[in-house]
């Protein structure tokens, strides 16, 4: 039969007698942003740049006399990973990409 698509689950309505298939399961084509990876290191969590900060969402302007964008992004990892999360100081990945345009 005949077939439309594709529908994305986050941001369509679809029939309702869609089979979804979960997007790792996708064909490339059907992919709706495609990132090239360009840097890949190790480092320990709490000594993250403030840009880098800035890049993970930190609402706050990135100026000196301004709310320190590393206090949002520790506040931000402790709600997410629990209270002491930030204290442990972990050895995290930083994974920098690009995205490609079609």
């Amino acid at each position: 039969g005949s077939s439309c698509g594709p529908y994305f689950r986050a941001t369509e309505c679809a029939p309702e007698t869609l089979r979804w298939i979960p997007s790792i399961h996708m064909p490339r084509w059907a992919s709706r942003i495609t990132l090239e990876i360009t840097a890949v290191r190790v480092e320990r969590l709490q000594d993250i740049s403030r840009g880098d900060c800035m890049a993970e969402g930190c609402p706050f302007p990135n100026i000196a006399n301004e709310t320190d964008p590393k206090k949002w992004y520790a506040d931000l990892w402790r709600s997410i990973n629990g209270d002491d999360a930030w204290d442990k100081n972990p050895w995290v990945w930083v994974v920098e990409f690009k995205q490609v345009k079609p």
